[in-house]
């Protein structure tokens, strides 16, 4: 009888795990709370003055010209993807990797509770029975 008590008590623990990561899943989905804040990448740029290919000009390129490829070396970088979506969606990622291992622990506890909750019948049959 303790055996059923303790499988009925591990599997709504298990259960109450489950929930409780699906609950954390669709929170940070909905955005009503932030997930687990593992990356802090920088964003990912380039630099502007290697789109221009060579940095010596000749010597027959016109002044105008030179003045814009030389504002355009001076610039800053250009940032191709910021620093916010990187780490937002880095971590989004990785709360969900770690609340699916958590929900499969509460599954391996709710199975555990259900191999203590169901009787274990074993039915032997005799020699002679299997003769038959």
């Amino acid at each position: 009888m303790t055996e059923k008590i303790l499988g009925y008590f591990l599997l709504g623990f298990g259960l109450i795990i489950i929930f409780a990561s699906a609950f954390s899943a669709y929170q940070v989905f909905t955005k009503k709370s932030e997930p687990v804040k593992l990356f802090n990448f920088s964003g990912i740029s380039i630099d502007s003055s290697s789109l221009t290919g060579t940095t010596e000009l000749p010597a027959d390129t016109p002044p105008e010209m030179q003045q814009l490829i030389k504002q355009q070396t001076e610039s800053k970088p250009i940032e191709i993807v910021p620093p916010e979506i990187l780490n937002d969606s880095s971590n989004v990622f990785a709360h969900l990797i770690l609340v699916g291992f958590f929900a499969s622990i509460g599954a391996k506890i709710g199975q555990l509770g259900t191999y203590l909750i169901r009787p274990l019948v074993v039915n032997v049959k005799s020699k002679s029975e299997v003769e038959k």
